[in-house]
């Protein structure tokens, strides 16, 4: 599945196209950051991958409803988000459905997202970055998925490469999809192609054929 990135900024999009391209990028990210950890020789069992994933995805959500606050209405920002979740919860379940085993995987990922995300509330951005409580959640609970003979060095890791890395990719994804002429719903999206007249039935300008 390929998403772009960015788009040109005279486009017109809507929230669900933003959703759907930063949903595609939360995951390529997280992906990423997964083979880092392995390259820089922590050992994460294949039962604790998904935990780890899961973790990643709850963290970049969080960061992006925080980088949307000042560019989209509060509506806006509410639906983004709750695509964006949704989205996220779906290429989890695909994933580990594929790989781990069958289960109810897109319902747990939802229910823990719900349980993060109210803790997270409880920290901050300071001038525009997770601040140091904001980032230590974050790998505290990446510590509780890892391997227990990595949980020492995890939480520094985390805090000083990984997570300002992540934040840093994902920021840009933001300021990229979201700088575009217009954002608008999937509904009026529907409705300007109801009242778009094909070419082929508009009148003519041509006075000769009038």
């Amino acid at each position: 599945m390929r998403v772009k990135s960015t788009w040109h900024k005279t486009q017109v999009k809507t929230i669900d196209d933003i959703a759907g391209a930063l949903a595609f990028n939360s995951w390529r990210i997280t992906k990423n950051h997964l083979e880092d950890l392995i390259n820089e020789a922590f050992v994460i069992e294949k039962v604790q991958v998904f935990d780890v994933i899961s973790e990643y995805l709850y963290f970049l959500i969080q960061c992006i409803d925080r980088l949307v606050f000042d560019k989209l209405d509060a509506k806006q920002r509410q639906v983004l988000i709750v695509k964006l979740t949704k989205q996220s919860a779906d290429y989890f379940h695909e994933n580990k459905q594929e790989r781990i085993s069958s289960g109810e995987h897109w319902k747990d990922f939802i229910q823990i997202y719900n349980a993060r995300s109210q803790e997270y509330a409880n920290y901050e951005f300071t001038n525009g970055e997770p601040n140091y409580h904001f980032l230590r959640y974050f790998a505290e609970k990446i510590q509780k998925a890892m391997t227990h003979s990595d949980s020492k060095w995890i939480v520094q890791q985390i805090i000083e490469i990984q997570a300002p890395k992540a934040f840093k990719s994902i920021k840009k994804s933001v300021k990229d999809l979201v700088a575009v002429e217009k954002i608008i719903s999937k509904a009026e999206q529907i409705k300007n192609k109801e009242n778009k007249i094909p070419r082929s039935k508009r009148k003519s300008t041509r006075s000769d054929l009038q």
